[in-house]
């Protein structure tokens, strides 16, 4: 009975014990599955928390950043520089995508306006570290440079500007004169040329051009259609329209010339180079009754101009009248006794008058009588060359010219008291 009882308590155990051992074994089984769904869970839950902080941050960091930019041109545009820098700073700073260029600009420019312009530099290059294809960053690093004399870095930074934006006025304007500084003359022609291309009517580009021609030595007639270039761009430029006359007239142009001076006078009608040159180019071009009226207007303005009095007599020459050149020729050197071309003029007209003696004559053979006046003009000769040296040259040329018809020791011994011409055709002559 005993043992009965035994018995039963123990299946009873046994029966208990499996019995917990099950349930153990399917709350561990359930605990398993439900665990691997919440870990999951819990990690969503974490990625979203993390997002929503990040987003929070951002959105904090985008509102700061803005605030620094706001907080800078609030300064900037009530112009306290000083107090714009910092913002501004800051903003750059934390501008990590890039996408305010203008921060730097408003940023170096508050530098210039603190006179720190080495500052503002700093911020241009920095600039060009972040956004290098920017033309106005480079133009803006060309200025500063070109201001603290770094020519050559300049020069890099406008061919740049030029290389992102070629079309741009300044940086040829700005770069032109560097290049020249520089002594690269054929580049800054190329950019020049570049320049006039973008806008025909830059007038002084145009002349720059010519000048540039000329110190390259390329051809004056290169250099003279440039300038007239340059005159269809500003077609009131007095000066421009004064240096093309000037160029035709040393080439010879003389009938152009004459056509550019008078517009030249048309402006300015008192202008005694233009009525000189005006003058010259006529006579050079034998219109002599032409060159004497431009000359006559400017002996009205300057009546003891003794070289224009002289080139009046030398028309007078031209056209045959003797009487009227010997006049003005003693005139001149009354007026200036040093003056050497008054007496060289003077000896003209006797050298002149011996020359037309001798075309009268049936057989022209030169006799004493036109030795003695040939004398007489060699004298003169040799009088201007010894009294002025700037027509030294012209004097002695000119005596050497007669030399082979001056009176010989045979015509003196042949005509021992015979000291002045004697000939009819000679009587109108001082002696």
């Amino acid at each position: 009975m005993r043992k009965s009882k035994i018995l039963k308590a123990i299946i009873f155990s046994a029966v208990v014990v499996v019995a917990s051992f099950t349930v153990s074994s399917l709350m561990t089984g359930c605990a398993a599955t439900d665990g691997g769904a919440g870990s999951a869970s819990v990690v969503g839950a974490a990625a979203a928390a993390k997002a929503k902080a990040d987003s929070i941050a951002a959105e904090k960091y985008e509102r700061v950043f803005l605030i620094a930019i706001s907080d800078g041109n609030e300064h900037y545009k009530n112009k306290n520089y000083a107090d714009a820098v910092q913002p501004y700073q800051k903003a750059a700073k934390m501008d990590t995508t890039h996408k305010y260029p203008a921060i730097y600009t408003k940023l170096a420019d508050s530098f210039l306006k603190l006179d720190k312009p080495d500052s503002a530099l700093a911020v241009y290059q920095e600039a060009l570290n972040i956004y290098p294809e920017n033309a106005f960053f480079h133009r803006s690093t060309g200025y500063y440079l070109a201001a603290l004399q770094r020519t050559t870095e300049a020069i890099d930074c406008y061919y740049n500007a030029i290389k992102y934006d070629g079309e741009t006025v300044s940086d040829y304007k700005n770069l032109g004169p560097l290049l020249i500084k520089e002594d690269r003359l054929e580049d800054a022609l190329i950019i020049y040329q570049k320049l006039v291309e973008l806008d025909p009517n830059d007038a002084e580009a145009q002349e720059i051009i010519a000048i540039l021609l000329h110190k390259l030595d390329y051809d004056v007639l290169d250099i003279i259609a440039q300038k007239k270039k340059a005159l269809e761009a500003n077609p009131k430029d007095a000066e421009l329209i004064f240096e093309i006359a000037e160029l035709l007239f040393k080439e010879q142009f003389y009938a152009e010339s004459v056509d550019y001076f008078d517009k030249f006078l048309a402006v300015s009608p008192d202008n005694t180079s233009a009525l000189e040159y005006k003058g010259n180019a006529l006579q050079n071009d034998e219109k002599f009754p032409d060159a004497i009226k431009s000359y006559e207007k400017l002996l009205a303005l300057q009546p003891d101009n003794v070289k224009i009095i002289c080139e009046m007599a030398a028309c007078y020459i031209e056209l045959g009248n003797l009487n009227k050149a010997l006049t003005l020729s003693q005139q001149a050197i009354n007026k200036n006794s040093n003056f050497g071309l008054g007496y060289i003029v003077k000896g003209d007209v006797y050298a002149r008058a011996a020359d037309f003696c001798i075309d009268k004559r049936e057989k022209r053979i030169v006799n004493f009588d036109d030795k003695l006046v040939y004398e007489k003009a060699y004298n003169l000769y040799e009088l201007g060359a010894s009294q002025d040296i700037q027509y030294s040259d012209r004097g002695k040329r000119k005596m050497n010219n007669i030399k082979i018809d001056l009176p010989t020791k045979e015509d003196r011994f042949m005509h021992p008291d015979q000291t002045k011409p004697e000939l009819e055709c000679y009587e109108w002559l001082p002696w």
